[in-house]
């Protein structure tokens, strides 16, 4: 009888032995996977310190990029033939600029300097009839959702165009001659910076920048009657631009 009470008093301590082996078992897998959790918010919140760090030294900064424009097709009034009228396409364009910005709190204040070189004119008929340039100069503000990855961004301005004009946008006139007024522009933006350093980070932003300016020159009619003419233009485009900014 005791050997058999022996014997299953045995039995009963190795099952509690596995049960309490088991049982150290998933705590130890609930401590480690505590440990696991712990380090990642750890290292999240490190990643944010740093980011915070990073947008905490903003003050200044200063931009450089190359863009795309594409202008606006539109519908001129044919001189000759009043109720009739032709449409007069601008080709895309690159395009250059500069930005200085000013951050203060979730906003930057920022002033540009842009060049538009040689945009080319065609009728509907691919014809060429000149080409336009422009320098615009603008005064914006943004406004920035800073996130814990990338600093969204949307931003308005106003500007003033310097334009240089070779186009005659009068199809039927000859010897067509002609400058294009400088004029004032507004823009709306709306992009995403993704910083790479507490110093540099790179964006692209699109834009669409509303802006007139009037033609004005003189030609000859096919019997060789000079003719004054004078045309309203828009310079209506949609832009996107890529670049870097370095913080200071």
């Amino acid at each position: 009888m005791k050997k058999v009470i022996t014997a299953g008093a045995v039995l009963l301590l190795a099952g509690s032995v596995q049960l309490s082996s088991a049982g150290n078992r998933r705590v130890e897998q609930k401590i480690e996977q505590e440990e696991d959790q712990q380090m990642q918010q750890m290292a999240h919140q490190q990643e944010e310190g740093q980011l915070t760090q990073q947008t905490s030294h903003r003050d200044w900064a200063i931009s450089g990029y190359i863009g795309m424009a594409d202008f606006d097709s539109e519908e001129k009034p044919d001189p000759y033939f009043p109720e009739k009228t032709h449409e007069v396409e601008s080709e895309k364009a690159l395009k250059f600029g500069i930005i200085l910005s000013k951050y203060y709190n979730d906003f930057s204040f920022n002033l540009g300097l842009e060049y538009i070189p040689a945009v080319e004119v065609t009728d509907e008929m691919d014809n060429t009839l000149g080409e336009h340039s422009h320098i615009p100069i603008s005064l914006g503000v943004n406004y920035h959702f800073d996130t814990s990855v990338v600093d969204p961004y949307i931003g308005a301005g106003i500007g003033y165009s310097l334009n240089d004009s070779t186009v005659s946008e009068f199809i039927r006139a000859q010897g067509m001659s002609g400058e294009m007024d400088d004029s004032m522009f507004y823009y709306l933006t709306a992009g995403v910076e993704y910083p790479v350093s507490d110093r540099y980070a790179l964006f692209l932003a699109g834009q669409y920048t509303i802006g007139d300016a009037d033609v004005k020159g003189t030609g000859q009619t096919p019997q060789g009657t000079t003719i004054e003419l004078e045309n309203e233009g828009t310079l209506d485009r949609c832009e996107v631009n890529a670049g870097v900014k370095y913080f200071f």
